[in-house]
């Protein structure tokens, strides 16, 4: 049964290889997809509106930290007429 597992990890491993080389967009796009249509069935849409937009604020804030940009200046610009 371990051969059969081992076996089929390797399946796996070759395929998710071989779809990033040749059809990067088409497997992030169907993953991206696949993982909404679950968390639309299981959250609700307005819980996995709210979580998307939080996501993407922390890519957003993440990304600002990694290129050394500072988070306050962005911040300050953006809401400083609120």
């Amino acid at each position: 049964m371990s051969e059969f597992w081992s076996k089929t990890g390797e399946m796996i491993t070759k395929f998710l290889v071989w779809a990033i080389e040749n059809h990067p967009g088409k497997l992030i796009g169907t993953s991206l997809g696949f993982v909404l249509g679950l968390l639309m069935v299981t959250l609700g849409f307005w819980r996995t509106v709210i979580l998307a937009l939080f996501a993407i604020l922390g890519f957003v804030l993440g990304k600002r930290q990694d290129d050394n940009k500072i988070i306050t200046t962005w911040l300050e610009k953006n809401f400083r007429k609120y």
